[in-house]
């Protein structure tokens, strides 16, 4: 037993002196962004229930390798007048990470790309101002939560909600995530959470490993994220008790927004994000293998959107579904790729959110023509 507990000593205090320099050279060799990985600068989630996530007023970080502030008002974006200035034709983007523009600098997303469009040639006397609401984590009762909290405050003419397929969840009454693991949000993470996040703040060793390790254990199989994520891609996966329960959880809370909206006479769009699976019989193959994802072979079909498609317009919202355009481009170029991201099925490219932006804007176009007094009165889109 001395024998063994001094070779375990030993054994140790080898394992941990090799980390630490690994460390060190690591630092010297190729120094890591500590930050990279973490949004508690500027995002939070309520301590209380329903658990609802925020941004944090005045919050500034940089986050996966671009700067992100966020205004006194909790948009991501420069200061906003309130009132709202005489001639502003005010349009509010609500959302989640892909609307807030994750690894995206603020310039490039599909709000400000779509503002800079609008203000081309808008109507005399008139500007168009996209204020950026979208937070990360965000689902469908987040951001009925905020439209009653702020809308009123922030005067819209219009609402844009972006919803992607992970949107589809089950939610309880009161709009929080009903879902494994959702209970910790409020302040009580488990452990392995709090040891990843410790790392991920000090140790730059951690990071340069973080992605291509998670990308490994997935590889391998020793992680099934169809455990992990697979509720990001329930609409894709074949018919199950839960996916019928959070496509009418879902429903009934879109419901709600697109209510909230005509009550106090926004107009409503909805741009559909569609995931990078959904594009092509390739990349579908890809997760399937690289993934392990148990996607089913109407993943391609896109009857999810279709199904949105029918429930938003039957409820009086306008849609821009972005599938049938995405799929006119490289699918490898619409989705975020960098040297710490090896894959990200979600959030769009610079390329993804041009796309996204040129497209919406068509949209409003053909709706809006030249006249503010259209707004009120734009027609669902097909």
């Amino acid at each position: 037993m001395r024998r063994f507990s001094t070779n375990l000593v030993i054994s140790c205090g080898s394992v941990l002196a090799t980390l630490f320099l690994l460390e060190i050279g690591i630092r010297i060799v190729n120094p890591q962004d500590l930050s990279f990985w973490d949004s508690h600068q500027f995002r939070r989630v309520q301590g209380t229930a329903p658990h609802f996530v925020e941004n944090i007023p005045n919050g500034h970080a940089n986050f996966i390798g671009v700067p992100v502030a966020i205004n006194r008002d909790g948009l991501r974006g420069n200061e906003i007048s309130i009132p709202r200035p005489p001639g502003t034709i005010r349009i509010l983007a609500v959302g989640d990470s892909i609307t807030f523009g994750y690894g995206i600098r603020l310039e490039d997303t599909y709000t400000k790309v779509l503002e800079r469009s609008l203000n081309e040639s808008p109507p005399v006397g008139m500007r168009y101002e996209v204020l950026n609401a979208g937070t990360l984590g965000g689902s469908l009762g987040d951001y009925l939560h905020f439209l009653n909290q702020k809308a009123t405050t922030f005067d819209p003419d219009l609402v844009l909600l972006g919803l992607t397929l992970n949107d589809i969840l089950v939610y309880s009454k009161l709009g929080s995530v009903s879902e494994a693991g959702a209970a910790w949000h409020g302040g009580r993470p488990p452990l392995p959470h709090k040891v990843n996040q410790f790392l991920l703040q000090r140790s730059q060793l951690y990071v340069f490993c973080y992605a291509r390790l998670k990308s490994f254990l997935y590889d391998s199989q020793i992680l099934d994220i169809n455990e992990v994520r697979g509720l990001n891609f329930v609409t894709l996966t074949p018919p199950s008790e839960y996916q019928n329960r959070a496509w009418k959880s879902s429903l009934e809370m879109l419901s709600q927004i697109l209510a909230f909206c005509r009550e106090h006479g926004y107009r409503t769009v909805v741009a559909i994000f569609p995931m990078q699976m959904q594009l092509s019989p390739m990349q579908l193959q890809f997760y399937r293998d690289k993934y392990h994802l148990r996607l089913g072979d109407e993943t391609l079909s896109g009857e999810p959107q279709q199904r949105l498609r029918e429930f938003i317009v039957a409820e009086g919202g306008a849609v821009v579904d972005l599938l049938p355009i995405y799929r006119t481009h490289p699918s490898e170029e619409l989705y975020l790729r960098n040297s710490m991201i090896p894959a990200d099925p979600i959030h769009p490219s610079v390329k993804g959110h041009q796309i996204a932006a040129d497209e919406i804007f068509r949209v409003f176009k053909r709706e809006l023509g030249d006249s503010i007094s259209a707004v009120p009165k734009l027609q669902g889109a097909k």
